[in-house]
């Protein structure tokens, strides 16, 4: 298609702001909108696009962003919550949660004027905090609000908060008494989130785990390295059982070395040679058995459960028999 010069400027703006672009007035909006049934463009958001090349470079979250970003120049007054302000504040959780639903806080129902994609969150009372332009329920309010999402899922945005200091444990628990929510799912979420947990992958682990009724371990237990005393090693999850036994589980294990297109050969044979000095340190201090959990592993319950139980980790119950 013919370049437009007002949209090619439009959209150049709008990327260097990590946002979507707006058809802001009636010419540049056809102008969008022909170009986007070209498929030269995407429409994620009624009357915001991005170059379609640019839009698939962009994770699930950034995509997000990106509409929240111009949405908020639309209509500045909008308070954006749940999975929305989640990801303003950064806070880390699956990609496979966006479905490209923008979720915003109000004092009022549902707008017949809203599109299918506004997911609008009813409170008593919002409580605002602003991220330069951007405003948005505050970190325990947006906790309460992804309450609603699968338990590991949830755990890992709960993990990320508590790691960055934005909330206490108690601020949630005490905000989800006076709120409208599911105190039950909330309860639950606080009673196992824990900051110790590193990254969002290893907190979806642990949600998995609880999940298929095995013990909750211990988070980033320290064992020696003779190698190195000053840098001892991190264990991902630990159980240290009544018998003497110690079990350890390590999520992702060797995947990142093993990439056989790895050019630097030497490279690759000294990580593989680390974790080996690492396996046999760790059980020359009681550990009797290491657990390599791998991506495949976390998001299949039979192949986890499989793992685990092989691995020896010992189970209290399954969560949805109610025991």
């Amino acid at each position: 298609m013919k370049e437009h010069k007002g949209v090619t400027a439009l959209l150049r703006t709008a990327e260097q702001e990590r946002r979507c672009a707006i058809g802001e007035s009636r010419s540049l909006y056809h102008a969008l909108r022909r170009r986007a049934e070209a498929l030269e463009l995407v429409n994620p958001y009624p009357n915001l696009y991005s170059d379609a090349g640019y839009w698939r470079g962009l994770n699930s979250e950034q995509q997000s962003m990106h509409v929240v970003r111009a949405l908020s120049r639309m209509h500045p007054k909008w308070v954006f919550a749940g999975l929305s302000a989640a990801c303003v504040y950064g806070y880390q959780h699956a990609y496979s949660l966006h479905d490209g639903s923008v979720y915003i806080a109000g004092t009022c129902g549902a707008s017949v004027r809203d599109c299918a994609q506004l997911k609008r969150i009813y409170m008593n009372q919002v409580p605002v905090w602003c991220s330069g332009s951007i405003l948005m329920t505050s970190p325990a309010r947006t906790l309460i609000d992804c309450a609603v999402f699968p338990f590991p899922n949830a755990l890992a945005i709960y993990d990320s908060a508590l790691r960055a200091g934005h909330v206490t444990i108690e601020e949630v628990r005490t905000l989800s008494i006076r709120s409208n929510c599911d105190e039950s799912a909330v309860r639950r979420l606080l009673d196992h989130a824990n900051p110790l947990s590193e990254n969002g992958g290893e907190s979806l682990t642990r949600g998995n785990i609880e999940e298929l009724g095995f013990a909750a371990p211990e988070l980033q237990i320290e064992f020696e390295n003779p190698d190195n005393p000053t840098m001892p090693y991190r264990a991902d999850f630990c159980w240290r059982l009544a018998d003497g036994r110690i079990i350890v589980a390590e999520f992702d294990g060797m995947t990142k070395y093993a990439d056989t297109t790895n050019p630097n050969r030497a490279s690759l044979q000294a990580k593989l040679d680390y974790e080996r000095r690492r396996e046999q340190h760790l059980k020359d201090q009681g550990v009797t058995v290491i657990v390599h959990l791998f991506y495949e592993d976390v998001m299949s319950p039979e192949r986890l459960n499989a793992k685990l139980t092989t691995g020896g980790v010992p189970r209290i119950h399954s969560h949805r028999d109610g025991r």
